[in-house]
C-alpha cells in the first residue's frame, strides 16, 4: 500500500501596511473616557461600596481595553502564500513553482528602507516588494539585508499596497533555501536578443558561452557613449575574460545609477571611460541585475594575466 504524502502546511504572510483600525486610534480617548467615568461616579451620593465597585470596575475596564484595542489593524491589502505548489498571491501569476528552477535576488535602496525580490525563472521575472517598517523590523532581518545588492529608488520595482515587511521577507527567504536549496544564489535573465543569461552553479553562462566562477578570471567595469540618431546615450558595461572567450554586458546608465555611488555597493559601481565595446561581445542585461552579476564576479578568483583585450585598452585614459 503506497504511503499518502504529507504536504507542510501553508504558510500565509501579510501585505501591504498594517495601519490602525479606527478602534486603536481611539483607544487613549476611550481609557480617558472611562477613568473620567469612574471620577464622576466615586463623588457621587451613593453607597461607599457602589461608587468604590463601580469606579474600580471602570478603571480595570479601561486598564484592559486600551492594550488590545490599541494593537487592532486593519486587514491586510492581501496575502502572500507558500504552499505544496509554490509562492503566489491570489489572483496573480505564481511567483514560484516548485517544480520549475527558479532564482531570488534581493535588491534595495541606497539607504536600505524598501527593497524587491525578484523572482527569475526561464520564463518570467518578477518582483515582490519589502517595506522596512522601523528598526525593530529591520533588525529580524539579517540575511534579508545581508544579501541585498543596490538599487536605485527609481528603478526599484515595488508597489506599497503588496509589500511584505522585512521580518516577513526573511521568513520568506527561510523557506526558499529550505525548500530550494542554490535558489537564492541563482539568477534566469534573457539579453535583448532572447539568449539565456544564468548565474547557477558556480557558473555565468552567457549564451553559448560559460564561463566557471570557481577559476581564475578578469573582469572590469566601464562606461561608454553610444551615438544615436538623435542623441549619445551612456552605457554601462562589464567585460569578463576568463581563457581566450570574452564578453561584455552592457546595459543603460540611467540618470538613477548616480545615487548609488553612495550606497554599500559603491565599489561595484566604479568605472571608467572606454570605447563602444565590440557589438559581436555585447549582451545587453536589465541594468537591475548589472550589480547582482557583479557581485557573483567579484567573488571569483582573479586572474593574473594583464588584460590585452582591445575592449580594455582605452580604458587607461581618464
Amino acid at each position: 500500500m503506497r504511503a499518502s504524502r504529507v504536504r507542510t502546511p501553508a504558510l500565509w504572510l501579510p501585505l501591504g501596511p498594517r495601519e490602525a483600525s479606527a478602534l486603536a486610534r481611539a483607544a487613549g480617548l476611550l481609557a480617558a473616557v472611562s477613568v473620567a467615568v469612574a471620577v464622576l461616579v466615586a463623588v457621587m451620593p451613593w453607597a461607599m461600596w457602589t461608587r468604590a465597585g463601580l469606579a474600580f470596575f471602570l478603571v480595570a475596564l479601561a486598564g484592559g481595553l486600551h492594550p488590545v484595542l490599541a494593537a487592532r489593524r486593519r486587514p491586510p491589502a492581501g496575502w502572500l502564500v507558500l504552499d505544496h505548489q509554490g509562492v503566489k498571491t491570489p489572483g496573480a501569476p505564481p511567483l514560484v513553482v516548485w517544480a520549475e528552477p527558479f532564482g531570488v535576488t534581493v535588491l534595495a535602496s541606497p539607504d536600505r528602507s524598501r527593497l524587491a525580490l525578484a523572482f527569475t525563472s526561464a520564463q518570467a521575472t518578477r518582483f515582490l516588494a519589502v517595506r522596512v517598517l522601523d528598526a525593530g523590523d529591520a533588525a529580524e532581518a539579517p540575511s534579508l539585508f545581508a544579501r541585498a545588492v543596490s538599487a536605485a529608488d527609481a528603478d526599484l520595482r515595488s508597489h506599497e499596497a503588496g509589500a511584505l515587511c522585512a521580518a516577513d521577507a526573511e521568513k520568506l527567504l527561510s523557506t526558499l533555501a529550505r525548500r530550494a536549496p542554490g535558489a537564492l544564489d541563482r539568477m534566469y535573465l534573457q539579453d535583448a536578443s532572447g539568449d539565456p543569461v544564468v548565474l547557477d552553479r558556480g557558473e555565468l553562462r552567457v549564451g553559448a558561452r560559460r564561463i566557471d566562477l570557481s577559476a581564475p578570471l578578469e573582469w572590469r567595469a566601464f562606461v561608454f557613449e553610444e551615438p544615436g540618431v538623435h542623441a549619445v546615450s551612456v552605457c554601462q558595461a562589464t567585460w569578463v575574460r576568463q581563457g581566450d572567450g570574452e564578453v561584455v554586458l552592457v546595459a543603460p546608465l540611467g540618470e538613477s545609477s548616480a545615487s548609488l555611488q553612495g550606497a554599500q555597493d559603491a565599489r561595484l559601481m566604479q568605472s571608467v571611460t572606454g570605447e563602444p565595446p565590440p557589438r559581436e561581445l555585447r549582451r545587453a542585461v536589465d541594468r537591475l541585475f548589472m550589480l547582482p552579476l557583479r557581485r557573483a564576479l567579484d567573488r571569483a578568483p582573479r586572474g593574473s594575466r594583464p588584460p590585452s583585450s582591445p575592449v580594455l585598452m582605452p580604458l587607461g585614459r581618464a
